[in-house]
C-alpha cells in the first residue's frame, strides 16, 4: 500500500498509484517464477533479463519478443556428443524446480486422494491448487499431406500468499499462454503474460472458455467439447479448428490421482482427452490452407511441483495406428537424501530417481493404467541444441547448449508393443524464456503412429 499525504495533490497520487501498481506486477512475477514449469525461470527473467524484448499491449498482457535461432546435432545414446563430451547413459534433466524451495501445503489446497475427481465438474478453473495447466496438442496434415505440429497451452499460477492493494493487478491468479506451429521447415512461437483480475485471461464453465487476449478456446457448453479453436502467432500465423471427439474422457493413474514419485510426494489431479478431431484452416503470412487431424488435451492442476526435488519430466502422448492412445511419462527427483543433506548440486545428473508410469487406453477408451513394471521407456539419441538470443542492445549474441534425448524405445510387453518414438523434425525447441522441448513425433515398430512429446528441465 503507498501512503499519501494529505497535501498531495491529486495528480500526485494517480502517478503514485501508477508506480506502485508496475511495481506490485514486477513483484507478483518474480514470485510466480517458483510455482511452474515454464514460468519458473521464464517470468524471473522477464523481470530482469534484457536481452530480449518485452511489450505491454493494449489490454494488460504482455508478449515476450526476440531474435532467436537453433542449431542441432545428434549423438547416439552412450556415445560422445557432436561437441566431443561424453554422456552417460541415461543423461537426465540437471536442474528444474530443484533452485528453488517453497512451503505450499499449508497455503495452496493439496492433493488428495480423499477428495477425488469428478467430471464434468472439474473442468473448471481450480485457483485454490497452486498451479494449472489446460494443454491443446495436434498432429494435423493438410491437403498435400504436408505435416504440422500445433501446440495450444493456457497455465493458471497463483501467488494467493502475497497480498498487497485490492485491484485487479493484485489479483493473485496469473495467467500465461503458450503457442507454438511447427512445419518441416519452419517454428513459430509466442508466449503471453497477464494478470488474473483484468479480464483478458480467464477460464469459465458456462460455456467452458479458455482465454488469454484474442487467444480463443470456446466450446458450446460447460465441456470443453465440441469447441472452437482461434489464435494468432506473432501476427505471421493464424489458426482457426474446430474440435470434436469420438471417445471418453480418461482418468489418469487412481481415477485422476497422479503419483510421479513412488512416495507420492509430486502428486497433480490429471485427466485427458485424446480422442479429439480437428479440422479447419491455418494462415501463414497471409496464404492460408486447409488442416485436419487428431488433438490430445490435458487438464493438470497440483500445489507440490514447486519443491526442491522435482527435476524435470518426459512426456509421451501417442496416437497408434490401431486406434489406441498411449500416455507415457518418466518423472525426474533427487532422492529424499539428497534433498534432506543438501547435496544435489554435483549429483543431479546421476542420482535422479526416474518414476514411470503410463496410461494405455483401447480404441473403445478402455483405460489401463500403467506401473513401473509395465512399460520400460529408454532414451536411444540425444539431439544437441544450441540456442542462440541476440541482444537488443549490443547485438552480441548468447549461446545455451541443451542436450535432449528426441529419440525414444517404449515397450509394453504385455500388450505386445515395443515401439521407436523419433522427432518429427530437429529443433522443436520452445524459445520461452525458460525454453523446453515441445514438438511433433513419429512412431514405428509393431504400431506405427504419431503424436508429442515434452522434454522439460534439460
Amino acid at each position: 500500500m503507498i501512503f499519501q499525504s494529505a497535501k498531495q495533490t491529486a495528480l500526485k497520487q494517480t502517478a503514485l498509484k501508477q508506480t506502485a501498481f508496475k511495481q506490485y506486477i514486477v513483484k507478483q512475477v518474480k514470485r510466480a517464477c517458483v510455482v511452474i514449469f515454464s514460468a519458473i525461470t521464464l517470468l524471473c527473467a522477464a523481470c530482469t533479463d534484457n536481452t530480449g524484448e518485452r511489450s505491454n499491449t493494449a489490454d494488460g498482457s504482455y508478449l515476450t519478443k526476440g531474435s532467436y535461432s537453433a542449431k542441432s546435432s545428434y549423438s547416439a545414446e552412450g556415445s560422445n556428443s557432436a561437441k566431443g563430451s561424453a554422456e552417460s547413459a541415461d543423461t537426465g534433466p540437471s536442474q528444474f524446480f530443484g533452485a528453488f524451495s517453497q512451503e505450499t501445503e499449508n497455503v495452496y489446497m493439496p492433493v488428495s486422494k480423499a477428495r477425488p475427481m469428478r467430471l464434468p465438474e472439474d473442468h473448471k478453473s481450480h485457483p485454490e491448487f497452486q498451479l494449472e495447466w489446460w494443454y491443446l496438442t495436434f498432429v494435423l496434415e493438410d491437403e498435400e499431406n504436408n505435416e504440422y505440429g500445433l501446440q495450444y497451452t493456457l497455465f493458471r499460477f497463483s501467488n494467493a500468499a502475497d497480498s498487497m492493494v485490492k485491484t485487479a493487478w493484485s489479483e493473485p491468479q496469473q495467467w500465461m499462454g503458450h503457442a507454438s506451429f511447427h512445419s518441416k521447415t519452419e517454428h513459430y512461437f509466442e508466449e503471453r503474460l497477464a494478470a488474473g483480475g483484468v479480464g483478458n485471461a480467464f477460464v469459465k464453465t458456462s460455456p467452458f472458455s479458455a482465454v488469454i487476449d484474442n487467444w480463443s478456446w470456446t466450446s458450446e457448453g460447460a465441456s470443453p467439447f465440441p469447441a472452437a479453436l482461434a489464435f494468432s502467432i506473432n501476427q505471421d500465423v493464424d489458426v482457426a479448428l474446430s474440435l470434436s471427439t469420438h471417445g471418453p474422457f480418461i482418468k489418469q493413474g487412481e481415477s485422476g490421482y497422479s503419483k510421479k514419485t513412488r512416495n507420492e510426494q509430486l502428486r497433480s489431479y490429471y485427466y485427458s482427452q485424446p480422442f479429439i478431431d480437428a479440422n479447419g484452416t491455418v494462415t501463414i503470412n497471409n496464404q492460408s490452407f486447409n488442416v485436419k487431424g487428431l488433438g490430445w488435451y490435458d487438464h493438470e492442476w497440483t500445489s507440490h511441483l514447486a519443491n526442491d526435488s522435482a527435476m524435470g519430466w518426459d512426456w509421451f502422448s501417442l496416437h497408434l495406428n490401431d486406434g489406441s492412445k498411449l500416455m507415457a511419462f518418466r518423472m525426474h527427483s533427487l532422492d529424499e537424501s539428497q534433498v534432506a543433506n543438501n547435496t544435489a548440486s554435483d549429483t543431479r545428473r546421476t542420482q535422479n530417481e526416474i518414476y514411470t508410469t503410463g496410461t494405455y487406453i483401447t480404441k473403445t477408451g478402455k483405460a489401463e493404467t500403467l506401473q513401473q513394471n509395465d512399460i520400460h521407456i529408454r532414451p536411444l539419441k540425444r539431439e544437441r541444441i544450441v540456442t542462440e538470443k541476440a541482444s537488443d542492445k549490443n547485438n552480441t549474441k548468447h549461446e545455451a547448449e541443451h542436450s535432449v534425448p528426441t529419440s525414444w524405445e517404449i515397450s509394453i510387453p504385455s500388450k505386445k508393443l515395443k515401439i521407436n518414438v523419433s522427432a518429427f523434425k530437429t529443433g522443436q525447441w520452445n524459445h520461452s524464456l525458460f525454453p523446453y522441448y515441445e514438438g511433433r513425433v513419429s512412431i514405428s515398430g509393431t504400431h506405427d503412429g504419431k503424436g508429442f512429446m515434452e522434454l522439460t528441465g534439460y
